[in-house]
């Protein structure tokens, strides 16, 4: 690696970053200010808002660089053009596609630290986050396992296996204790459905303790009366973006075993295998961009243009997923069609710059 394959590279990494820490500043101030509604409930506080919002940052990182990698890249380059050393360059010998290598250098090293932190970091963090605000916001009623879902009840615990949706269980255990905590009755359920306030469950399993006796029972149905409602349980489910994306596959394995609708976490899925290679796309456009339409325009219109096109691309993003859903397309076809049609603008472009 010469040097000027090295200036570049340190170049583009340099204004990369400075935009990634500008959105990533106004992303913060606007997800704190998200979290102003939930302030109040149970013992969450600003300080667990803050918390709360650090911990989901390394998502939004991954979420937004396609759009920051953009605008860097115009900018380095830009730069570089407005103080003409790409033409200084290109006279000492360096060729576009030799410039254009250094660039892609430059991406692989990015999207491969983005990657490693958007599929291994953020979910972990993520969950983490969504966790603790569960729990502050339930007044400590709720925690997420990766075994299901832990509930208080008052003195009581509920266990649940599966959330079908934020009215219906199944798999439910509940724990009964009496005034001194110690446990007095074991009751298992195969479903739960919420009702007039209340939880009807059926095919019931109990078992009844005292000190000189154990008393085993079953049930047909019943009526359970908890604090635990809907509400509860949706702050407390894993989400498919928590997941890293081996236990994403399982858990489409399990969807499609039990005749589950798997779509939307198959289309999370394949987005995310694919987010790598938008990424890309996106990082590449920079290069026929500075080489072509905008090779004499100021600063100020490449930057807009950076915004223009990466908004157009997580907007493209946006439309394709519920478009998928909506009309039975592929969640594969969906997730990569957006990248290849940027990838088709980007050669178009580098056709013309020949």
């Amino acid at each position: 690696m010469n040097a000027l394959t090295r200036y570049i590279i340190k170049t583009v990494l340099h204004t990369t970053l400075i935009v990634v820490i500008a959105l990533l500043s106004m992303d913060f101030f606007i997800q704190l200010i998200g979290e102003f509604g939930d302030i109040g409930d149970g013992s969450y506080s600003i300080g667990q808002a803050i918390i709360y919002v650090l911990l989901i940052l390394p998502n939004d990182i991954y979420q937004l660089f396609p759009i920051a990698g953009l605008i860097g890249c115009l900018l380095g380059l830009g730069l570089l053009a407005s103080h003409s050393e790409l033409i200084v360059m290109r006279a000492a010998g360096m060729s576009v596609t030799q410039i254009s290598g250094s660039v892609i250098l430059a991406i692989l090293l990015m999207v491969a630290t983005l990657t490693l932190m958007g599929e291994v970091i953020a979910p972990m963090t993520t969950h983490t986050a969504d966790k603790l605000k569960a729990v502050d916001r339930s007044g400590g009623q709720a925690v997420a396992t990766t075994q299901g879902l832990w509930l208080r009840d008052g003195i009581n615990f509920v266990h649940i296996e599966r959330v079908q949706n934020d009215a219906q269980l199944k798999g439910v255990s509940r724990y009964t204790f009496n005034s001194n905590h110690q446990l007095v009755n074991v009751a298992y359920a195969d479903t739960a459905i919420y009702k007039n306030n209340a939880w009807q469950v059926q095919s019931i399993q109990q078992t009844s303790l005292n000190s000189n006796t154990i008393k085993a029972s079953t049930k047909e149905s019943a009526i359970w009366h908890m604090q635990l409602n809907p509400t509860i349980l949706k702050m407390a489910q894993v989400e498919p973006t928590e997941m890293t994306l081996p236990k994403l596959y399982q858990y489409i394995h399990y969807q499609k075993q039990n005749n589950l609708r798997y779509q939307a976490s198959a289309l999370n899925f394949w987005q995310r295998i694919f987010q790598p290679l938008g990424t890309c796309v996106m990082l590449f456009l920079a290069v026929p961009f500075i080489f072509g339409p905008l090779r004499s325009v100021t600063m100020g219109l490449r930057l807009v243009s950076g915004v223009v096109v990466g908004f157009s691309f997580y907007m493209l993003n946006q439309f394709f997923g519920p478009f998928s859903l909506v009309y039975h397309v592929p969640p594969f076809l969906a997730a990569l069609t957006p990248s290849l049609l940027f990838l088709i603008i980007g050669l178009v472009f580098v056709k013309r710059m020949r």
